[in-house]
């Protein structure tokens, strides 16, 4: 219970302030949970999902160097999707639908990095 406290909120750093939550203290970086009245299988389908404004790569870059594990990374002509494990396996979709990439981080060396 300590590494899912630990992971959801010194790694993540949730925060939720008027329905919106904001990651890791960055203000340009934000998304609000999707969720869904549905029953999903959960070995096959993330636990939840969110979508963040911009500099995406960057915030992958600080998400891995705290010891956060990928799935993928994924470039697509949309914009940028990833997929990460918390300490318990539950697998988690993280979005975005902008580009922007003002650090250069580049995410083309990663194993997990996917372009579709």
């Amino acid at each position: 219970m300590k590494k899912m406290e630990s992971f959801y909120g010194d790694i993540l750093a949730f925060r939720i302030e008027e329905g919106e939550f904001f990651i890791n203290n960055i203000s340009t970086v934000r998304g609000q949970l999707q969720y869904s009245r549905v029953k999903i299988d959960p070995l096959k389908n993330p636990l939840f999902q969110f979508n963040v404004v911009g500099e995406f790569p960057e915030y992958c870059m600080l998400l891995r160097n705290q010891g956060v594990e990928f799935e993928f990374v994924a470039m697509t002509p949309g914009g940028y999707m990833a997929k990460i494990l918390d300490p318990c396996d539950n697998s988690i979709l993280i979005e975005c639908d902008s580009f922007e990439n003002s650090s250069n981080v580049d995410l083309t060396s990663w194993d997990e990095y996917r372009r579709y």
